[in-house]
């Protein structure tokens, strides 16, 4: 399902980018507090150096040898720790920066990612609006409709002549004129509706134009059964 859906492969993509940019800043975060962690402990050494070797002055100062080399024993190895710490500042200041530009290279490939997701998503969408215009296009046929609009023509035709033949023969009585002529008139009106209907299915008239032809097939059959009751 997935091949077949570029909705939930970009989805799937975005994700994975967003997993990775969670990951490296959690990463980062850490790095960074690692080294200000042993920024904050090289501080404190070098302070207690710096304390340590102001006691061993005072203590030299006031004759207080023995105590003096104690204290100056504890700044030697607060010094000792003190260059160890600023080695591993190094080392971590560079991991720090290392991993804020991993963090920002994938944040900014994050942002792409979204950017172009939105793109695609756009471009899927006036594709599978073509298609289906493609598809409805190629669904019409205009074959069915021409040839009973050609039937239509050939009836009212018919009619028009059967009309004119009537007149041309004559009968033996008016009455019987008249209901001949009705009949021919109706077929006549009959294909004439059909045709209306077809003209307005296709598109060639508007439906407003139906109505009137609804009226006069009424009142011609209003007629036809006044004259049946005659």
């Amino acid at each position: 399902m997935e091949g077949r859906n570029p909705e939930i492969l970009l989805e799937n993509a975005v994700q994975d980018e967003l997993e990775n940019l969670k990951r490296l800043q959690v990463a980062t975060a850490r790095t960074m507090a690692y080294e200000k962690m042993l920024a904050s402990d090289a501080a404190e050494k070098e302070k207690i150096a710096t304390v340590k070797d102001r006691q061993a002055r005072e203590l030299t100062a006031r004759g207080q040898r023995e105590a003096a080399i104690e204290v100056v024993q504890q700044k030697q190895e607060a010094e000792v720790r003190l260059v160890e710490l600023e080695s591993r500042l190094v080392e971590a200041r560079r991991n720090s920066e290392e991993m804020e530009q991993a963090f920002r290279e994938q944040e900014r490939r994050y942002t792409e990612v979204v950017r172009e997701r939105a793109s695609l998503m756009e471009e899927h969408q006036r594709a599978k609006a073509l298609r289906a215009a493609n598809q409805a296009r190629s669904s019409v046929s205009l074959a069915d409709s021409s040839r009973d609009l050609d039937k239509a023509r050939q009836a009212i035709k018919q009619a028009s002549f059967e009309a004119q033949a009537v007149g041309e023969l004559g009968t033996s009585s008016d009455t019987e004129r008249q209901i001949a002529a009705a009949e021919v008139d109706l077929k006549r009106l009959d294909a004439e509706r059909e045709l209306e209907m077809m003209e307005i299915q296709m598109g060639i008239k508007p439906a407003g134009s139906l109505e009137g032809g609804t009226e006069g097939t009424g009142e011609r059959k209003a007629e036809r059964g006044t004259g049946d009751g005659t």
